[in-house]
This record gives structure tokens, sequence and C-alpha cells, in this order.
């Protein structure tokens, strides 16, 4: 079971689960009082965020009430969410070329896994493949072989 929420106010009381399992009837309490929050926990406020986001946004999906709109709009900005009324984007605040001319760069990039080098060999030209060549030399030699042995075939059988 997960149970998660929002507490406001202050930090008191219990919480009583109770239950039926395979073993039988289940039954613990938690004390809320003794519980500090500890920082590895720190992504359950994100995750209460996105469900309230979700809740309030599937009840009527499409034609949503101004409230609801206005509160998914402050629990994306306040968690830095990504909602349908909010987009993030990178600014630069540092113009870096305040001249605005451009230069293009060659930037190296990792080789896929299993690609070898020869992959990207400097030297090579461009559509330069003999490898190809020969192949295609190997397939059109064994075509014309096949093809001659069906002309003498059908002139020994007399068709």
């Amino acid at each position: 079971m997960i149970l998660f929420g929002k507490w406001r106010g202050p930090v008191t009381g219990t919480f009583e689960l109770t239950g039926k399992t395979g073993r039988g009837e289940y039954l613990t309490t938690l004390d809320v009082a003794n519980v500090q929050p500890e920082e590895s926990n720190r992504a359950l406020r994100y995750l209460w965020a996105r469900s309230r986001i979700a809740e309030l946004s599937d009840y009527g999906s499409s034609n949503l009430a101004l409230e609801q709109v206005k509160q998914i709009t402050e629990l994306g900005l306040k968690y830095s969410l990504l909602t349908r009324y909010t987009s993030f984007i990178a600014v630069r605040e540092e113009v870096r070329n305040p001249l605005g001319s451009a230069q293009d760069v060659k930037q190296a990039l990792p080789l896929p896994l299993g690609v070898s080098d020869s992959a990207v060999s400097e030297g090579a030209e461009v559509g330069s493949e003999p490898e190809l060549v020969w192949l295609i030399s190997v397939v059109l030699l064994l075509a014309l072989i096949m093809l001659i042995r069906s002309r003498r075939q059908r002139v020994v059988s007399g068709t």
C-alpha cells in the first residue's frame, strides 16, 4: 500500500492502518510526532505535486475551471514541474558572441557500441566502398554463369 499526502499544521497524532492479508488481520500504528523528515525523501514532495496536478487535470479534462487552471499553474511553478500551462526554457544571461557571426565546429562524438574506428577513417573518400564493388562483380558473374548453363541445357534438351 502506498499512502502519501501533504501535511499542514502541527505534527501530532497517529495513523492507524488496518486490513486483511493472506495471513489474516493486519494492524499497524504510526506515531507521526516521532517521525522526522529525511533528506533522502525529498522526491516525495514532487510525487505529491504530480499526483495533485493529475487529480486536478482529470476532472473535466477538456473544460477545466479557471480555479483549477490556476492551481495547476501554481503547483507547476512552485515545484518546477511541466504542466499544460507551464513550460521551462533555458535562457543564457551572458551573450558569448556579441558580433553575431557563427562558426562551424567539428565535434568528436563517441562511436556506438560494436562500431570500429575504421567506420570514420579520415582517408576514406565519400562513396568509396571497394567491398561493395567486389560483391556486385561476383553476383553479376554468378548470374552470367547461371544464364549460360540454362541456355546449354535448353540446347541439349532440344527446346
